[in-house]
């Protein structure tokens, strides 16, 4: 047994603690009965045969939490890279910059990520900032993961090509280069470039990702990888170092040629710990970037209203209907189709390809950060996975790129809620932190990242922000196993020190004491079971 676990006895009851359920007709429980990885009973009697786990007064119990979009992968790289969310200043950012190239091993790149313009008022960086990595190639991404700064010698890599549909290489006055890369210019031109590190550092890194999320409370996520990833690290994984496995993956596929290949995902084999669910389509990009595409121009770049890319840019430029086919095909192969929508305008273009094919309502409108009032009410039943997180960070600057009077599309939450969209949240990661309590947090604050307070007219409840990390995540995710306290559901558990329904989420958080992924505890620790309880 790995390190990072621990079995219960093969029959347990756990008792002591409030057992929310994440099910209206029957939300809160006194026990939970566990046996072969799964829920055996609510509530039920000690009888002979199961041993009894009492926990501590005041535990409260709800089902593991499940982040409903993030990217496993991409996080667990970032683990080891430079991390620039904490920079507040250029002479911080070159500091840091110049820092890291002084400890790396010759023909490595430097990599980072996580800046955020707003964290220094508002200067878009330049390649200037890169400078003390000297000749070594560099690359750092903005927080959003749609935007990355390049030095000179990535810069000469790419001289030459030109910028690919749907993205922009920024420009100075005298016409050259800035080092920032938009969109499809950051994916297609630098992307390939970047040196892979070997599958058995990829799969340790996995690893580790997997046990950071645990220590959230975390058990399953819904995460955006491509094939290449899928196998040669997850099912590898699962295949030779299953014990070590601490996280159910249910994985959507980023595939972004045309026409998509879906034969290999109708043949993956999938288990408990890893499915395929679904296919990724971006149609814009962030609205940090400004490339997010609204109906509107930009309060503060009156000639901008975004980009359009992949699919829906090609369908733009051509006249043509292959967003639409793609999501019929993923339809068709029995899978759920993801969309990447920020901007108003690209939610309406989801919308127009997806309602039409989608009688099931099992497609996921992924971020819904803007939207109209026309197109919030065509969103009745179906999936709105959102990140409360990005709203905390978004809302610095939000007003300068929506205007006031378009500040009552940004981050409907409350108005979703009411208009019947199904709510499932997550975070993003790495791209903001994976902790769910900081979503649930924004979420039921309003509060922005420097303490102001944005839109609290669409705040929820703790109850309905951790439906939404739960069953919600879990219906999104086609996993109706998961996410809900009941019997035959996974024993997937979140054991709380603190009450989460009770504390006030504006001052403090509650602590994970635990976390059960199949009745084994992959996070923490629960008191010792009491052995083989006796019949009363």
């Amino acid at each position: 047994m790995d390190a990072h676990t621990s079995l219960l006895p093969a029959r347990v009851r756990l008792e002591g603690a409030r057992f929310w359920t994440a099910d209206a007709a029957r939300p809160w429980a006194r026990s939970v009965t566990i046996e072969g990885g799964r829920i055996a009973a609510l509530d039920e009697p000690a009888t002979p045969g199961t041993a009894t786990v009492t926990l501590p007064a005041g535990t409260v119990v709800t089902p593991g939490l499940i982040d409903g979009h993030l990217h496993l992968s991409l996080g667990a790289q970032t683990l080891a890279q430079l991390d620039l969310s904490g920079v507040r200043s250029r002479a911080e950012f070159e500091d840091a910059i110049a820092a890291r190239a002084r400890t790396l091993a010759p023909g490595r790149w430097l990599r980072a990520f996580g800046w955020h313009e707003a964290g220094w008022g508002g200067e878009r960086p330049t390649r200037e900032w890169l400078r003390g990595a000297g000749d070594v190639p560099c690359v750092a991404y903005r927080m959003d993961q749609h935007a990355c700064l390049v030095n000179g010698p990535v810069l000469a890599m790419i001289a030459g090509e030109p910028c690919p549909a749907g993205g922009e290489i920024v420009l100075d006055a005298r016409g050259e280069p800035t080092g920032l890369l938009l969109e499809q210019a950051a994916w297609r031109l630098v992307n390939p470039r970047l040196p892979e590190p070997p599958a058995e550092d990829r799969r340790e890194a996995l690893l580790a990702a997997m046990r950071h999320c645990n220590a959230f409370g975390i058990t399953a996520v819904g995460s955006m990888e491509y094939e290449r990833d899928l196998r040669d690290v997850h099912a590898h994984l699962r295949a030779h170092r299953r014990d070590d496995c601490t996280l159910r993956v249910l994985a959507t596929i980023l595939d972004r040629e045309w026409p998509v290949d879906l034969s290999w995902g109708r043949s993956f084999a999938g288990d408990g710990l890893l499915s395929i669910v679904g296919w990724k389509s971006f149609i814009d990009g962030t609205l940090g970037s400004r490339t997010a595409r609204m109906l509107a121009p930009y309060a503060d770049d009156a000639a901008n209203r975004g980009l359009l890319v992949e699919f829906a840019e090609h369908d733009a430029r051509h006249g043509t209907h292959r967003l639409r086919d793609w999501v019929r095909a993923v339809l068709d192969a029995g899978f759920s189709p993801a969309v990447h929508a920020i901007g108003d305008e690209a939610m309406r273009v989801a919308l127009d390809a997806i309602a039409p094919e989608d009688d099931a309502r099992i497609g996921r409108y992924e971020h819904c950060q803007t939207l109209d009032d026309t197109d919030l009410v065509r969103m009745h039943g179906r999936i709105a996975s959102m990140q409360p997180l990005h709203k905390a960070d978004d809302a610095r600057i939000a007003p300068s790129r929506l205007g006031a009077a378009r500040m009552r599309s940004f981050f409907r939450f409350r108005d979703l809620a009411r208009a019947g969209a199904r709510l499932a949240f997550g975070s993003d990661w790495p791209i903001v932190s994976c902790d769910p309590l900081l979503g649930i947090r924004a979420a039921v604050t309003a509060r922005d990242l420097d303490g102001g307070t944005c839109m609290p007219e669409q705040s929820l409840t703790a109850e309905e922000c951790l439906l939404a990390y739960t069953a919600g995540a879990a219906d999104a995710l086609r996993a109706p196993h998961l996410g809900r306290l009941a019997p035959g559901a996974a024993a997937d558990l979140c054991a709380f020190a603190d009450d989460p329904f009770a504390c006030d989420w504006s001052r403090e958080l509650p602590r994970v004491a635990a976390t059960l992924l199949g009745g084994r505890v992959v996070h923490g620790a629960l008191p010792a079971a009491a052995g083989v309880s006796s019949a009363p």
